[in-house]
């Protein structure tokens, strides 16, 4: 009798595994449907900009406005590809532990200089002139010197700055750093764009992660920055989050143990002898 009831049991978890298995082969099946149909348009609508404008170049009574005009979308398509395909690469080589990371001497400020002047002039391009772009750089004297893969932390950054222009059509835009002790250096995104709910935090850095549906204004892209910053923060020995607030904006964080100076020395970038490290051009701000 007790045999029979284990066996009825066995049966039982089997059969709920079997279930399981089936939920999540139905899972997969849609995520990789999802995936095909945005990397097939993610791929196909810069593809299609490059392949059109560059037939438009052959005709002999077009203006040299017009030739730089449809020189600079071929640009610009040229490299939202580029872009993607390095972002379908990195991703591959973090999920096969195929990245290591390089520790070298950092300055902070230079490479936040380096961030603001790249994305001040992405804002331009992407013609979002109600967006103000601020950069938060807490010491006024000196230069923070960390030790820390410099590629990859600017690659964290970049890869959260693009995301929060993307979705953030007015409003500001502010990045930067503070040092809270001698073993961590905390770093942050903020945007007031269309923010990200509780649910979404659960699952806003899974790669592929996307709604329901085709391509639109709102779901647009692979999703692959976000996952690809995770997981570098996490190589990096970091942890990132986000803090849900659909009302605001959004908040993109993260930590690494970093071991930093003082130097006595600012980078050529740095304003110096003003009682204030505050300067305006425009709708820019960097602070």
């Amino acid at each position: 009798m007790e045999k029979k009831q284990s066996f009825e049991e066995l049966e039982k978890r089997i059969k709920k595994l079997e279930n399981l298995l089936q939920k999540k082969e139905k899972e997969m099946e849609r995520i990789k449907s999802v995936f095909l149909t945005h990397i097939s348009h993610e791929i196909r609508t810069p593809m299609n900009s490059i392949i059109g404008f560059s037939n438009l170049l052959v005709h002999d009574e077009l203006t040299q406005d017009q030739k730089d005009m449809y020189l600079q979308y071929i640009n610009s398509s040229s490299e939202s590809l580029l872009n993607l395909i390095e972002r379908l690469i990195d991703l591959a080589m973090l999920e096969a532990g195929q990245i290591e990371i390089h520790k070298e001497k950092c300055s902070l400020n230079e490479l936040f200089d380096e961030l603001y002047f790249v994305f001040n002039r992405e804002k331009h391009i992407q013609e979002k002139h109600s967006v103000a772009l601020l950069m938060n750089k807490p010491l006024r004297r000196g230069d923070p010197v960390v030790l820390t893969d410099s590629l990859r932390l600017k690659q964290v950054m970049s890869n959260l700055l693009h995301n929060a222009l993307k979705f953030t059509e007015k409003g500001v835009i502010e990045f930067g750093y503070s040092l809270d002790n001698t073993k961590t250096v905390q770093f942050f995104v903020k945007d007031t764009g269309r923010g990200i709910s509780m649910d979404e935090q659960q699952s806003v850095f899974d790669s592929f992660r996307k709604q329901d549906g085709p391509p639109t204004t709102d779901n647009r892209g692979l999703g692959l920055g976000l996952s690809i910053a995770k997981g570098l923060v996490e190589l990096m020995e970091g942890e990132i989050w986000v803090e849900p607030n659909i009302k605001r904006g959004s908040v993109f964080a993260f930590t690494l143990p970093l071991r930093y100076t003082i130097s006595k020395t600012a980078s050529i970038h740095y304003l110096k002898n003003m009682k204030e490290d505050l300067y305006i051009s425009g709708n820019e701000m960097a602070i």
